[in-house]
């Protein structure tokens, strides 16, 4: 695949594949250090990520939408609240880009971890501080960052 050609999009998908086999073991050591049982479960959760992403980037071959099938870091995800219909925006993405004000979380945060890899119609029971809420995922799009 040539880099030249790539969408912004494939771009991003190529970057966090490349990240991920670079930078696995450095990020497992950061955000799960003296934690074997949770780095474990993280280091399986990564392989699926990875797995999602590279199925992404056949998926989406050719597409010049920014429409996703699947929540990936870097998505911009509406959510509908069943209970009350609200309708909410958040961006996934790297911790070190989170602004909360700006609905940009991290793919690691509880909320983050709960909403990736799901697809546009999923019905999700999301634990939240506030207690459960139940969501349906009503679109993804792609937003570069």
């Amino acid at each position: 695949m040539n880099r030249s050609t790539l969408t912004p999009l494939h771009r991003r998908l190529v970057e966090q594949l490349v990240y991920f086999d670079e930078q696995r073991i450095p990020f497992l050591d950061l955000h799960f250090t003296g934690k074997q049982a949770e780095r474990q479960k993280a280091s399986q959760w990564l392989d699926q990520y990875v797995s999602t992403v590279e199925s992404l980037l056949h998926e989406t071959a050719g597409n010049t939408t920014s429409d996703l099938p699947r929540v990936v870091i870097g998505s911009q995800v509406t959510l509908h609240y069943v209970e009350d219909g609200y309708e909410e925006q958040l961006t996934i993405c790297f911790p070190e880009q989170t602004d909360p004000d700006a609905g940009r979380i991290s793919f690691l945060s509880p909320l983050g971890r709960q909403l990736l890899m799901h697809a546009v119609d999923d019905t999700l029971r999301l634990e939240m501080p506030m207690g459960t809420a139940e969501v349906i995922v009503r679109a993804i799009r792609f937003v570069d960052w």
